[in-house]
């Protein structure tokens, strides 16, 4: 489940990061690079790790994975795998799960010292950050990315040691890596988490209703036209490449309960694909985007929806103003829905 998330540069393309709570598996998370922790040279499969878990539940052997990129013998401590779809044997990737990444990396570190209280004894997380400004120079993609609360798990490190500084190394990170659009921090329960998605809440000035529940099937939602628009539009446009963020919201519409968040974030992403899609742009800004569409004189009907769109996902991950945070209701989210739901169902649409 999106527990949390906030847009990192307001009014820049969309640059997220994601607070996901759930087994890695369960989580329909599509990344080209997952992360994990380890001590220095150590990859055995302790129970309850994240090492343990691959092995488990895709047979891959985190400490066999033929290596892209080895930096161990740096600072920075870290290795990159190669392509996992040119593993022997191939991954076995779980029954049922939408889960997928395309490469591991590994952030190594020394055993901790226990009396350290300072977070800035933790470097990992900018380790992360470091290794991920390296990897465009070596041809390695790490547009989206998924980490657990990197050595936290059997590396011991307190949560909270974590925080609050975790959050301003996430906005510096994503300055100098200009490559990343989304960084998915996990972690299969939501009390490590939720000390981190309040801090956001503080920040953005986040109503509570933006983060409340929705149980799905009693509000009568998705609709189900929107489900086989979502199931069948990959096969009708396989050249847009867009199927891990139809399936990323085909995932959070197929659960029994979701967000505003989630559902506005996962909706804006992709609606700013399909826009950027049919303008051919690399980069630029949804709405720069929908004007630009306008000035193509696309019919003023899917400029709306699209528009209505793009400014619900703002609305649910931008800092609010203040006396103009607005609450979220169940209305508001099938109004959303139904413009998707057009925008969808005309494209590719008529310039």
């Amino acid at each position: 489940m999106l527990l949390n998330a906030f847009d990192v540069d307001p009014g820049l393309p969309e640059r997220t990061l994601e607070l996901q709570v759930g087994e890695l598996f369960g989580l329909g998370v599509q990344a080209d690079l997952l992360v994990v922790s380890a001590f220095q040279g150590v990859y055995e499969p302790v129970p309850g790790t994240l090492i343990a878990r691959l092995q488990e539940a895709c047979g891959l052997e985190v400490g066999s994975l033929p290596v892209a990129l080895d930096l161990r013998q740096s600072r920075l401590g870290c290795w990159v795998s190669e392509p996992l779809a040119q593993c022997c044997p191939p991954v076995r990737w779980p029954d049922g799960s939408r889960t997928r990444f395309r490469r591991i990396a590994v952030v190594e570190s020394l055993p901790a010292d226990p009396k350290a209280a300072n977070p800035e004894s933790w470097p990992v997380f900018n380790q992360l950050f470091c290794l991920l400004a390296l990897l465009p120079l070596h041809g390695i993609a790490s547009a989206t990315v998924a980490t657990p609360l990197l050595a936290t798990g059997n590396q011991g490190i307190a949560p909270q040691l974590l925080f609050p500084a975790l959050l301003e190394r996430c906005r510096d990170g994503f300055r100098h890596i200009p490559d990343l659009e989304r960084l998915v921090l996990f972690d299969r329960e939501l009390g490590p988490l939720e000390q981190l998605a309040a801090l956001i809440d503080g920040e953005l000035n986040r109503p509570e209703t933006q983060r409340k529940l929705i149980a799905l099937q009693e509000d009568f939602l998705p609709p189900e036209a929107l489900v086989d628009l979502l199931l069948s539009f990959s096969g009708r446009h396989q050249q847009l490449k867009l199927d891990g963020d139809i399936q990323e919201l085909h995932h959070q519409l197929s659960n029994t309960q979701t967000t505003a968040v989630a559902l506005g974030i996962h909706s804006r992403r992709l609606v700013e694909r399909l826009v950027r899609q049919r303008l051919g742009w690399r980069y630029g800004t949804l709405n720069e985007g929908i004007l630009e569409l306008r000035r193509h004189n696309l019919h003023p009907w899917i400029i709306s929806c699209l528009h209505q769109v793009r400014v619900f996902g703002n609305m649910v991950s931008h800092p609010g103003k203040p006396g103009q945070q607005r609450d979220v209701h169940v209305t508001d989210v099938v109004a959303m829905l139904a413009a998707l739901q057009r925008v969808l169902a005309d494209y590719p649409w008529s310039l």
